[in-house]
């Protein structure tokens, strides 16, 4: 799984981690590389730890701690937008942000400042890991994950090294997404899962796709092209902790001082700025309320 080796690699580093060091705090409108990104730090806090006190205050939870207190975590990983987190007696904390979720990563000796409420804690030896403010959490037999019922929905999982181009090829041309406009499509979990928003734009720009264009009205051509940018666009992200250009791109970005919601895309939040490409303006777009920023030289419709 993409980003598992760097997580379990870093439980054998003697040199003192940033975890070490202060509270880490995760995007407050996570996509699904957030998300993996999350995931690794916590698998560097928590793989081959035991946990050696829980406090689960939230309803869901009430009265289970017994089921991962002692319990040695195994796995620390993500699917779309949720977070699992396994234990080597079969169990799986289950939690999805959403946009008020938040996890943290203390040391056990730092005091607690945080003002929000507390959903899960889980303690090792050396770090107390949290999750504050969300509200879809769960433990669940890891064998029942895929029965789920949010997980149960979700399309193929970008991030996952098994989905290459071809397997999202083949998804775009589907029954069901055939005949769905990419500004829908690039939002839909249960075609592409862990896509979000500033990943739409990013996606449909890099492909030269119009947030009105189907499946259905593209060339092949046209078509595999989407398919890579929605694997490498989402993969550069989560590599990069959200920057979807090159890296002389973004640093040209800062040196002509834009803000960093700017010089970290070609598209997203860029409207009313020239395009980085061809130099026409970036345009904003809004579908159920969404913002969606696209070229519309570079992004041309075929309807």
């Amino acid at each position: 799984m993409l980003g598992r080796e760097s997580a379990h690699s870093c439980l054998h580093r003697s040199a003192k981690t940033h975890l070490d060091r202060q509270t880490l705090y995760f995007s407050d409108v996570p996509e699904g590389p957030e998300i993996r990104r999350a995931a690794d730090r916590l698998g560097k806090a928590l793989i081959g730890r035991t946990i050696e006190h829980a406090k689960l205050p939230y309803g869901t939870f009430i009265g289970r701690e017994h089921l991962i207190q002692g319990q040695t975590v195994i796995d620390v990983t993500s699917r779309a937008k949720a977070m699992l987190i396994r234990f080597e007696n079969g169990w799986t904390m289950y939690s999805h942000n959403q946009l008020y979720g938040r996890w943290t990563v203390n040391l056990v000796t730092t005091k607690n400042t945080m003002r929000r409420t507390l959903r899960a804690e889980l303690c090792t030896e050396k770090h107390a890991v949290r999750l504050w403010s969300a509200t879809d959490i769960d433990l669940i037999p890891t064998i029942e994950e895929p029965l789920h019922a949010f997980l149960a929905r979700l399309g193929p999982d970008v991030l996952e090294a098994e989905v290459d181009s071809e397997v999202l090829y083949n998804q775009l041309v589907s029954k069901k997404c055939f005949r769905k406009k990419g500004a829908t499509l690039m939002l839909d979990q249960r075609s592409f899962a862990g896509l979000g928003n500033y990943l739409r734009s990013e996606i449909l720009f890099s492909a030269g796709v119009h947030p009105d264009d189907r499946p259905c009205d593209l060339p092949e051509e046209r078509l595999r092209a989407w398919a890579e940018a929605i694997k490498n666009v989402t993969v550069q992200a989560y590599q990069t902790g959200g920057v979807t250009v090159p890296k002389s791109v973004a640093e040209a970005g800062k040196s002509r001082g834009e803000p960093r919601r700017t010089w970290r895309h070609f598209a997203f939040c860029r409207n009313e700025r020239p395009c980085l490409k061809c130099a026409t303006l970036i345009v904003r777009l809004r579908y159920g309320g969404r913002r969606l920023d696209h070229c519309p030289r570079c992004q041309t419709t075929h309807r």
